[in-house]
C-alpha cells in the first residue's frame, strides 16, 4: 500500500490550518463593523466616519485612499473626515476607497479596505429651467386637452417635486401634483379671452407637509388663445347675442330712399350707415365680399363686392318699395356669409334738405327718484319740462309732420313724438351723456344732437305740496297746503275737473330767493284772488249791516249839523245863546235814537277850546208836544232840505219861571227872530217806550242800545268833569 499521497493530503491540511490560524489572528489585529460605512454629505469637519476595532499594541494607518486627503485617523482608532463633503459632487457610481493597514510586533500587518457612501439630503432648491413660459391653444379646444408639460429640476435626488398651478379664474390645471402636465379645464372664448398669465409651483415636500426643510420654485405661464375661423362675417352695425358657448350678432338691415325717375350718380345714402361686414372672428379678419341674392332682377341697382356700396345702373320707374337682399362671404372661406336686407322706399319728389335740431346740444335735469315715465326738465330749478326741436327747410314754415325722434344708444331715457324727455328707467345719480336723432319719415332723412341728462340725488325728506283747486260754479278759490308723503320731491298742482300737473323737484331746491317761475306767479295770483273774493263779502255784509241802520246814521249827521249851528259858523258864538245845559243831561224825554244820535256824535266831536264855561253838551234831546214825524220821513226832509235851508236851533238864555221848562230844538225849520213858545214834556220815564214807532227790526234796536250804553256812561264822565 501506497502512502504518499495519504502524506500529501495531511500536508495540505496542515497548510490550511495554519492559514487559517494566521487569517484569524491577522483579523484580530484590527477590524470595522461593516465594509461599506454611509456618511451624510454637507458634514463637518472631523466628523467621525468609523471607529476601527484594533488589539492592543496594533498600529493602524491609512496607506492609501480616493480621492485622496478625504479622510484620516485619530489616535482614538477613529476614521473622521478632514473636509466637507458634497453629494453633488460625489460619484454615485464610484465609492469613495480607503485602505488601513494594521502592524504589530511580531505579527503579521493586516490591511482592510473601506467603501465610504456618501448620503443626499435636502440641501438644494428645485428649479425651473426657465422662469417664464409661453404656450398656446385653440380657442374651444375640448376640455382635459394637454397644452404643454413643464418641470423642474432638484439636485437633491432623493426629493420628489409637488407642482400647483394657479389660474386666474380656473382655465388650466396640472394633471397630477406630481405630474406638471397642463390641461384645459373651461372652454375658452377668443372675443372673452385672448390670454391667460398663470404662476406654477415646483415643491421638493409634499404640499401640506409639515416638513422642516422645503424648498420651492415658481415659473409664470402665458397661454395665448388663438382665434378658429368659426364664426361668418357680421354685418355693421349690430346686436351680439351669447347662447351656450355661441355668439352671434343680429344686424336690423338698412333703408334708404330714391327718387322716381331719378338716377343717383353717388352710392346711395343708407340708414343707419352703408352696407359693411366684417369678419366675426376679430383673430383672423379674412376679407369680405357682397353680392346681391335678391330683389334686383331689373337690375336697376349695383353692388360694389369689395365696398358694399349700392349704386344705380338706371332711374326707377316704379313706386317700389325695393327690398334687396345682400349676403356678405368671406372671399378664401365663402362657406362663411351672412345675409341682411336693404329696403328702398321711392319718393315723389327729391328732398334738398335734411331735418335739423333747433340746437346742437341740450341740456337736462332730473332727479333720481322722479321715477319712470317723468319728465327731463330745463335746469335745477326749474319746472319746466326739456323739450327738443327740430326744423325741415324743405317746408316753408319749418314744420315737418314726418319727423320722428329717437335716442341712438342707451335705454335710460326715451323721447315722445312732441319731443319730450322721458325716464324709462330707474337712474343712479350723474351724468348721462346720450346722441339723439331726427328722421325724417319719409325719406329717411336725418341729424343728430347730443343731450347731456344730470341726474342729481334725491331728498329724503318730505316736500309740501300746494293744491289749487277750482270749481266751474263759483268764483271762489281753494288754496290748500297738504304734505306729500308718497312723492316727497313732487311739487303738484291739481285743479279738479280739468288737469293734474307732476313738476319733479329736482335736488330738493325749491328756487333761489327772486327766482319765480310761471307755476309761482299763478299761486301767487289765485292767492291774490282769495283775499279779493273774501274783502268782497266783507265788503257787502258791512254794506248790508249799514243798510239797517239808516236811522242811527240820520241821527248822527242831525248831530253834526247841530253841533256846527252851535258853534256860530265863523262869526263865533251868538249874542244871547246859553250854552251850558247841564241840567239836561239826565233827561229822558226824547225817543231812544235821537238820544242814541246825539251821544254818538258827542264821543266823535272833540272837544271845544276855551275855559271849560264855554265847553257845551251837544246831548240835549227835545221833544214838541205834538207827535213827531216816523224816522223815515224825518230822514227824507232831511236829505231834502239839507244844502237848501240850514236848520237852526232856537236855544235862548230865557228861562221860564215854571219848574222843568227848557230850551228846545226842533227837526223842523223854524225860524229863530219867531217868539213862539215850546213846552218842555216833563221826565216821566215813559217816554222810552210811548214814542218808539220806528220800523226798525230787534236786532238793530239791540245793537243802538249796545251803543247808547257806551256813549251815556262816556257822556256822564265828561259832563261830571265840567
Amino acid at each position: 500500500m501506497d502512502l504518499r499521497p495519504k502524506g500529501a493530503a495531511v500536508f495540505i491540511f496542515l497548510l490550511v490550518i495554519f492559514t487559517f490560524s494566521k487569517c484569524s489572528e491577522a483579523q484580530d489585529l484590527c477590524s470595522v463593523p461593516l465594509p461599506f460605512i454611509f456618511i451624510k454629505e454637507n458634514n463637518t469637519i472631523d466628523a467621525l466616519v468609523t471607529t476601527i476595532n484594533a488589539a492592543e499594541g496594533v498600529t493602524a494607518v491609512i496607506t492609501g485612499q480616493n480621492p485622496p486627503d478625504l479622510f484620516d485617523i485619530n489616535d482614538e482608532y477613529q476614521l473622521i473626515a478632514k473636509t466637507v463633503m458634497d453629494y453633488e459632487k460625489f460619484d454615485k457610481d464610484n465609492p469613495y476607497l480607503v485602505n488601513i493597514e494594521c502592524t504589530k510586533p511580531g505579527s503579521t500587518s493586516t490591511s482592510l479596505l473601506l467603501r465610504i457612501v456618501l448620503e443626499d439630503i435636502n440641501d438644494n432648491p428645485p428649479s425651473f429651467k426657465e422662469s417664464w413660459y409661453s404656450l398656446e391653444v385653440k380657442e374651444l379646444t375640448k376640455v382635459d386637452t394637454s397644452v404643454g408639460l413643464i418641470t423642474a429640476t432638484d439636485p437633491d435626488e432623493s426629493d420628489r417635486l409637488y407642482y400647483r398651478l394657479e389660474s386666474p379664474e380656473g382655465e388650466f390645471d396640472v394633471e397630477t401634483s406630481f405630474n406638471p402636465n397642463i390641461l384645459v379645464k373651461k372652454l375658452l372664448d377668443y372675443d372673452k379671452v385672448k390670454q391667460v398669465t398663470m404662476t406654477l409651483y415646483a415643491q421638493d415636500t409634499q404640499i401640506g407637509s409639515s416638513a422642516e426643510v422645503s424648498h420651492t420654485a415658481t415659473a409664470t405661464v402665458v397661454v395665448n388663445i388663438i382665434d378658429i375661423d368659426n364664426r361668418p362675417p357680421w354685418f355693421q352695425p349690430c346686436t351680439e347675442y351669447i347662447f351656450e358657448t355661441s355668439t352671434v350678432c343680429i344686424n336690423s338691415g338698412y333703408n334708404g330712399v330714391v327718387t322716381l325717375k331719378e338716377q343717383e350718380t353717388d352710392p346711395l345714402k343708407l340708414m343707419p350707415g352703408p352696407v359693411y361686414g366684417i369678419d366675426g372672428d376679430a383673430g383672423i379678419k379674412e376679407l369680405i365680399g357682397y353680392t346681391f341674392m335678391g330683389g334686383n332682377e331689373d337690375g336697376i341697382f349695383n353692388i360694389n363686392t369689395d365696398t358694399g356700396n349700392i349704386t344705380m345702373l338706371k332711374p326707377v320707374d316704379v313706386v317700389g318699395p325695393f327690398v334687396l337682399t345682400v349676403m356678405a362671404f368671406q372671399k378664401l372661406n365663402p362657406d362663411q356669409f351672412a345675409t341682411t336686407t336693404v329696403i328702398l322706399k321711392v319718393a315723389l319728389t327729391a328732398s334738398e334738405f335734411p331735418p335739423k335740431f333747433t340746437k346742437e346740444s341740450y341740456e337736462g335735469f332730473i332727479s333720481e327718484d322722479a321715477g319712470v315715465d317723468s319728465l327731463v326738465l330745463e335746469g335745477k330749478t326749474s319746472n319746466r319740462a326739456l323739450r327738443v326741436q327740430a326744423t325741415d327747410e324743405d317746408f316753408s314754415n319749418g314744420y315737418n309732420p314726418n319727423l320722428r325722434f329717437e335716442i341712438v344708444d342707451g335705454t335710460d331715457f326715451y323721447i315722445t313724438p312732441e319731443g319730450f324727455i322721458l325716464m324709462a328707467k330707474a337712474v343712479t345719480p350723474g351724468t348721462v351723456n346720450l346722441e339723439m336723432r331726427v328722421i325724417d319719415t319719409e325719406n329717411d332723412e336725418s341729424s343728430t344732437a347730443s343731450l347731456v341728462v344730470e341726474i342729481t340725488p334725491g331728498v329724503p325728506t318730505t316736500t309740501p305740496v300746494t293744491t289749487i283747486t277750482t270749481t266751474d260754479n263759483t268764483d271762489s278759490t281753494q288754496l290748500t297746503d297738504i304734505t306729500d308723503t308718497s312723492h316727497p320731491s313732487t311739487h303738484t298742482t291739481t285743479h279738479p275737473g280739468t288737469y293734474t300737473t307732476a313738476h319733479p323737484n329736482t335736488g330738493g331746491q325749491l328756487g333761489k330767493a327772486g327766482d319765480f317761475t310761471s307755476g309761482d306767479m299763478a299761486a301767487v295770483g289765485a292767492t291774490l284772488a282769495v283775499f279779493v273774493v273774501i274783502c268782497l263779502v266783507c265788503i257787502g255784509l258791512l254794506a248790508h249791516r249799514i243798510k239797517g241802520h239808516n236811522a242811527a246814521w240820520k241821527k248822527l249827521s242831525e248831530a253834526s249839523i247841530f253841533r256846527s249851528t252851535l258853534g256860530g259858523g265863523s262869526g263865533g258864538p251868538k249874542e244871547g245863546m246859553q250854552y251850558i245845559n247841564e241840567s239836561f243831561q239826565n233827561d229822558g224825554d226824547t225817543p231812544d235814537n235821537s238820544r242814541f244820535a246825539a251821544d254818538l256824535e258827542n264821543k266823535l266831536e272833540p272837544e271845544q277850546s276855551g275855559t271849560s264855561q264855554e265847553k257845551i253838551t251837544r246831548s240835549a234831546f227835545l221833544q214838541t208836544n205834538s207827535k213827531p214825524p216816523a224816522d223815515s220821513s224825518s230822514l227824507a226832509d232831511s236829505e231834502n232840505t239839507d244844502g237848501e235851508k240850514e236848520v237852526k236851533p232856537i236855544l235862548t238864555k230865557e228861562r221860564r219861571t215854571d219848574e222843568g221848562y227848557k230850551s228846545v230844538w226842533f227837526r223842523e225849520d223854524i225860524d229863530p227872530d219867531t217868539k213862539e213858545e215850546v213846552v218842555i214834556i216833563p221826565d216821566t220815564g215813559e217816554a222810552d217806550g210811548d214814542h218808539e214807532d220806528d220800523e226798525d227790526d230787534d236786532s238793530e234796536e239791540d245793537d243802538e242800545d249796545d251803543l247808547r250804553t257806551d256813549m251815556d256812561l262816556e257822556d256822564d264822565d265828561r259832563l261830571t268833569s265840567m
